[in-house]
């Protein structure tokens, strides 16, 4: 993505703190970005079935949620063919396990980054994968460079 582009953020996670920690990192990244917020799986899902509103350009989400986990909501997008180049960010996670990370990838995240404690580690994490190119990356997905870290 290019940075000087207007792109369209949508974050679904089931803790206010984290909501407001995100949209505080975007709007000091100066990058002016609309953000949406979902609260679950399910209001994701219904947002997006909304054709009113758009195709978000990329989706961050949460694993551990309740009412439909980040897994069965990954699953879900990945099977409309209308969410086939939306880079999901998989899984705003406070955890890395090898089998999340593999079950995520095989799922069809694009990548995997895990919450950071530090608001200035946030930032820098939004800011790579906001540069990200991802028609590029989506292209050759590779479990070796899934994993984004600061």
């Amino acid at each position: 993505m290019n940075i000087n582009e207007n792109i369209k953020i949508l974050l679904t996670d089931d803790d206010e703190d984290d909501r407001e920690f995100f949209a505080e990192a975007v709007e000091d990244l100066n990058l002016n970005y609309p953000v949406e917020f979902c609260k679950n799986g399910i209001e994701l899902l219904n947002r997006l079935a909304d054709n009113t509103l758009g195709i978000p350009d990329i989706i961050f989400l949460d694993l551990n949620m309740p009412i439909l986990s980040g897994f069965e909501t990954l699953q879900q997008i990945r099977e409309d063919t209308r969410f086939k180049d939306v880079p999901v960010i998989a899984i705003y996670s406070t955890s890395a396990t090898s089998d999340g990370i593999n079950n995520t990838f095989g799922l069809g995240a694009n990548a995997y980054i895990i919450k950071p404690i530090a608001f200035s580690d946030l930032k820098k994490l939004l800011k790579k994968v906001i540069e990200t190119d991802w028609k590029e990356k989506l292209k050759h997905a590779k479990i070796e460079s899934y994993i984004i870290t600061v």
